[in-house]
C-alpha cells in the first residue's frame, strides 16, 4: 500500500518507519527542511531504542522516503496520516493550527478514494473541521478517519507493533476496511467506532493513567504523615485486578509530550460543554504541586538550599529517553536554583536538549553521576534512568561527601541506602 505521513516527529517518524517495514511505500512529510536533510541521512532527530536500524534499513530498501514537498507524498498516497504536534496554548487547549495546516496542504494533491487519517492527538469534534478545509480546496472523492496512538517513549517500537488495542474511528466502511487492511501485521484488539469517539478514547485513556500517577502521589504524602511505606501500599493495591499496577508508582509527577496537555485539553474541552472532571481536575493539580512537596520535603531535613551543592541525576522527563517536554526534572531545577542552590546535574542523553532549549539555566552539566557527586553535598534523584536504579553506594561513599540522598523516583532501596551510611529521604517512605 502507498502510504504519506506528514509530521516527523515520535508518532510520524515511528509510523512511517514500521509501515515501511511491513512492505509499504511510505513518504514521510516535514516542513522542517532541517529535520528532513537529517532524516535523508538515515540519522534521527531524537533517540528511540531501535528506530535508527529500522530507519537505515527501509530507506535502504527504497520503501521510506522523506521530503517536505507534498507534491511529491500525496497524489499517489492512498492512505495519509496527519502526525503532526498538538501542543498547549496559553488556555491550555489543544493548539490545532498544524493539523489544520497540513489538511490545507494535502487537499490540492489528493487522488480519488484517499483516506485521510488523523493520527495527531486532537478534541472530539476535529475531523468536522478538517473536512471543512479539504473540501473548500478540492472536489475528489476521499474519506476520513481518526487512528489514536498510544506509544510510549523508550518503547515505542513495541507499542506500536505490539498494542493493547488498534482503534479505528470511520464513518465509512471503505476507510475501515482500508486501514484493518493496512493495520494486519499489527497485533492488539482491534475497537471499531466512529470518529468523535476515537478522538475522545485517546483522552480520556491518557487521563486515567495520568490520575493513577497522582493518586499514587496523593498516597505517599498520606503515608508520609502516618509512617507508611507507600511501595508496599500501591504494592497491595495494584494486586487487585480491577486497578492493576500500572502508573501506580509514586515521584515528582508526570511530564512529556502527552500527560500533561492532553489532561489540559480534555479540561479545556469539558468545560466549553460546561462538563465538570473533578477527578481529573484533581489529578492536575496534584501533579502541578507534587514538585513543591518534595522540595519542602528536601529543605525540612537541609534546614535551607541557600548556596547548597545539590547533585541532581536525570533531566529527561523519563528513562530511555532524550526529551525533556514538561520534565518534572526541570521544574524540580529551577526551583533550587530559586533557592539560591547550587546545581550540578548529569543525564545520560538529554543534557544536549537542555542547553539547546534552556540556555538560560545556570546549571553545572558533568559527564557521569560520579562527577557530579564528587563536586556536591546532596544528590537528587529526578530520572528513573537504570545507571541510576543500580547506584553503587559503596563508591559513592569512597568518592563524595554526599550524605543525602532524595530519591525523587523511589527507584532505590531505602534498607540498603541506608546500611550503606547515608539519609535517605523518598515520597512516601
Amino acid at each position: 500500500m502507498k502510504v504519506a505521513v506528514i509530521g516527523t516527529g515520535y508518532v510520524g517518524l515511528v509510523t512511517a518507519a514500521i509501515l515501511a517495514d511491513f512492505g509499504n511505500q511510505v513518504i514521510g512529510v516535514d516542513i522542517d527542511e532541517k529535520k528532513i536533510k537529517t532524516l535523508q541521512k538515515g540519522q534521527t532527530p531524537f533517540y528511540e531504542p531501535g528506530l535508527s536500524d529500522l530507519l537505515i534499513r527501509n530507506q535502504k530498501a527504497g520503501r521510506l522516503v522523506f521530503t517536505t514537498d507534498y507534491s511529491q507524498a500525496i497524489p499517489s498516497a492512498e492512505v495519509i496520516f496527519i502526525c503532526v504536534g498538538t501542543p498547549s496554548n496559553e488556555k491550555g487547549e489543544a493548539d490545532l493550527s498544524y493539523v489544520f495546516a497540513a489538511a490545507e496542504s494535502l487537499a490540492p494533491f489528493l487522488t480519488d478514494k484517499a483516506v485521510v487519517v488523523i493520527k495527531s492527538t486532537v478534541p472530539p469534534g476535529t475531523h468536522l473541521e478538517v473536512k471543512k478545509i479539504i473540501d473548500k480546496l478540492t472536489k475528489v472523492k476521499y474519506y476520513l478517519a481518526s487512528v489514536p496512538e498510544f506509544l510510549r517513549e523508550g518503547s515505542a517500537l513495541e507499542d506500536t507493533l505490539h498494542p493493547d488495542r488498534v482503534v479505528i474511528g470511520t464513518d465509512e466502511r471503505y476507510a475501515q476496511d482500508v486501514l484493518l487492511d493496512l493495520h494486519r501485521p499489527i497485533n492488539g484488539k482491534r475497537i471499531l467506532t466512529d470518529v468523535v469517539s476515537a478522538q475522545l478514547i485517546k483522552y480520556a485513556a491518557n487521563s486515567f493513567l495520568a490520575s493513577k500517577i497522582s493518586y499514587a502521589n496523593e498516597i505517599a504524602r498520606l503515608c508520609d504523615a502516618y509512617g507508611a511505606d507507600v511501595m508496599q501500599v500501591m504494592e497491595g493495591v495494584g494486586e487487585d485486578k480491577r486497578i492493576g499496577k500500572a502508573f501506580l508508582h509514586p515521584g515528582i509527577g508526570y511530564g512529556g509530550s502527552c500527560f500533561p496537555k492532553d489532561v489540559k485539553a480534555i479540561l479545556a474541552f469539558a468545560k466549553k460543554k460546561k462538563v465538570e472532571l473533578a477527578v481529573i481536575a484533581g489529578a492536575h493539580k496534584t501533579n502541578t504541586t507534587q514538585v513543591d512537596y518534595f522540595i519542602d520535603k528536601i529543605k525540612k531535613h537541609l534546614g535551607h538550599l541557600q548556596n547548597k551543592k545539590v547533585g541532581v541525576l536525570g533531566l529527561a522527563f523519563k528513562g530511555n529517553t532524550d526529551d525533556i517536554r514538561q520534565s518534572r526534572a526541570l521544574v524540580l531545577i529551577r526551583k533550587l536554583l530559586k533557592e539560591e542552590a547550587e546545581v550540578y546535574a548529569y543525564d545520560p542523553l538529554a543534557i544536549a536538549n537542555v542547553r539547546k532549549f534552556f540556555p538560560e539555566l545556570n546549571i553545572n552539566y558533568a559527564s557521569s553521576w560520579q562527577e557530579v557527586a564528587k563536586q556536591t553535598e546532596v544528590l537528587v534523584i529526578a530520572t528513573e534512568w537504570n545507571e541510576f536504579k543500580e547506584l553503587d553506594l559503596e563508591e559513592l561513599k569512597r568518592i563524595s561527601k554526599v550524605r543525602y540522598i532524595f530519591d525523587g523516583r523511589n527507584i532505590l532501596n531505602p534498607t540498603k541506602v541506608k546500611l550503606a551510611g547515608f539519609h535517605y529521604i523518598g515520597l512516601g517512605r
